[in-house]
């Protein structure tokens, strides 16, 4: 099969702008718009843009006397004004921020902490930033720990030579993580991108709580919408939310979107989930505002966008507004997406692909953005690893080679297809696993099995310490041990009929355990390792 090459050109361009420019004079032209952040829990009112870029000439100040132009800073980013001006500081000084992840749910502070230093290690960081709250975690650190609050004193004047860069961290849900290196120019191609493609108005806002941590929340919500808040777009408004807000309470997202006539905001498929599940709870609301809701960091689901629009309707929700995209960390973000006021669509799964038969309809990730390139490597049928390049590509792994196509190609771990010039993604290549010599891809399993024993959300497919397939899933309520054996049985029995795979394992773990990352994606290999140890296990029976 020969290559299918999709390439984004003319409609994706940012009021003429031909080229993107450095992420730092995006910021700077935003800093003379009027555009606004409104850093929920942190202060009463919105922030002008052009304040904050003034705090962070003294943040950049303090910076360069510390680590100096070209030092490498690590940083915990959460959604706070002192974070976010001590980030914008560390680029104005020159230096490369490096994100490190928040503590993923169930993880020891130790644990958190070996993981934090092991990172900065990785990094070659001469600095770990951290909220106060989370400082007293590294005493013993072998580098020096500071909080974004110390970075807000300046410092004397110097020289700013603003050739920063981002490295960021894949998420670790699988193997070790890499660093990506990114220059600021990859990270304001990506932002141009990404805002030539929403084509902001006077009067949109945006409004988020995902993690600044996470490219989606750091990237798609946080630079983007600034990007957006110059007068060229019309002084967007931004409302960052705080995700332990969200967690603890999903109804604040939509209710915050809104209370702020939010048009745009961005979500997991999960969150989507949590929403419907609380929407009888939500109260009043009035979403006919929202003109785009971009869906992605893990496998959109067609029934999850449709229960969306059916729970919501009634609150003016237009399902034109559902923006499904994919991108990964080595694109700096953003790769494909379903543009606003676009019908999403979904088409079957194809029946030579390698996924398990009756599995979930493929969605429509969108077309490519503006300056990016995707195509499906050959292969024997229409599926086959994504390949993509664009000017947004990372420059380097820390401490792994990268490689390209001869062509300038950056081969993902992911498989898709593409039909129209769209990418539907079928799932990741180094997630697939191995059933009686077929490839089956875990998202599609946790799709298609229903059954009542499993509460929402909370079921993990993963390879089996001896092989084959294993469920683990957490109870949708308190059962008994003869119960949870009863229904690990009947979840064999599920798994088989839905998806003609034969399970190796089932197991039950206590509410709350199942390990998944900050931004909510399932930790499968920390989950298939706790199956070769039984520790924590409520029930657990093997099929061979």
């Amino acid at each position: 099969m020969t290559a299918e090459l999709a390439t984004a050109t003319g409609p994706d361009t940012a009021r003429g702008r031909a080229h993107a420019i450095s992420m730092l004079d995006l910021l700077d032209d935003s800093a003379a718009g009027n555009g606004t952040v409104h850093f929920v829990g942190d202060e009463p009112e919105p922030t002008a843009i052009g304040a904050l870029w003034d705090s962070a000439e003294g943040a950049a100040r303090w910076m360069a006397t510390k680590v100096g132009a070209g030092g490498t800073i690590a940083a915990v980013l959460t959604n706070t004004r002192s974070c976010v001006t001590a980030l914008f500081g560390a680029w104005r000084a020159g230096c490369a921020v490096a994100s490190l992840p928040l503590p993923a749910r169930g993880m020891s502070p130790q644990v958190y902490a070996d993981q934090l230093t092991r990172f900065c290690a990785a990094a070659g960081a001469r600095m770990l930033l951290l909220d106060a709250a989370q400082a007293s975690l590294l005493d013993d650190a072998p580098l020096a720990v500071h909080t974004f609050d110390e970075t807000l004193s300046g410092g004397p004047p110097s020289s700013l030579s603003g050739e920063g860069a981002l490295v960021q961290f894949t998420s670790g849900s699988i193997g070790t993580p890499k660093g990506i290196f990114l220059t600021l120019d990859a990270v304001g191609a990506n932002v141009t991108a990404i805002v030539a493609a929403l084509e902001p108005v006077a009067g949109d806002a945006s409004c988020s709580w995902l993690p600044l941590s996470h490219d989606m929340g750091l990237i798609g919500q946080l630079l983007a919408p600034l990007a957006a808040g110059s007068h060229e777009f019309g002084d967007h408004r931004l409302t960052l939310m705080k995700p332990e807000t969200f967690m603890a309470n999903p109804r604040s997202w939509l209710r915050t979107c809104s209370a702020t006539g939010s048009t745009i905001t961005v979500a997991p498929n999960f969150a989507l989930d949590l929403a419907v599940r609380a929407s009888r709870r939500i109260g009043s609301l009035d979403l006919s505002r929202l003109r785009a809701i971009i869906v992605g960091s893990e496998a959109v689901r067609a029934d999850t966008l449709e229960r969306f629009t059916e729970a919501f309707v009634p609150t003016g929700f237009r399902p034109l507004a559902f923006c499904p995209g994919y991108g990964l960390a080595e694109a700096t973000l953003a790769v494909t997406m379903v543009r606003p006021h676009e019908p999403w669509r979904s088409i079957p799964r194809p029946a030579d692909g390698d996924g398990p038969g009756g599995a979930a309809a493929l969605v429509s990730t969108g077309s490519p953005f503006a300056g990016t390139d995707v195509r499906i490597a050959p292969s024997d049928g229409p599926v086959g690893p994504i390949e993509f390049r664009s000017a947004s590509l990372l420059s380097r792994y820390l401490g792994a080679e990268l490689c390209l196509t001869d062509d300038g190609y950056f081969v993902t771990g992911d498989i898709g297809l593409m039909r129209d010039g769209e990418l539907f993604v079928v799932g990741r290549g180094d997630e697939a696993i191995v059933v009686a010599g077929r490839n089956v891809y875990p998202d599609d399993i946790e799709t298609a099995v229903q059954h009542g024993s499993i509460r929402q959300g909370c079921i993990a497919a993963v390879a089996a310490p001896d092989g084959g397939l294993a469920i683990v899933v957490e109870p949708s309520k308190h059962m008994s041990t003869t119960e949870l054996e009863t229904a690990c049985r009947g979840i064999r029995t599920a798994v088989a009929s839905q998806t003609g795979c034969s399970l190796a394992t089932v197991a039950f773990v206590p509410r709350g355990s199942l390990p998944k990352t900050p931004s909510g994606k399932l930790r499968r290999l920390a989950i298939s390792r706790s199956l070769a140890t039984d520790d924590g296990m409520l029930a657990r029976m093997n099929f061979g």
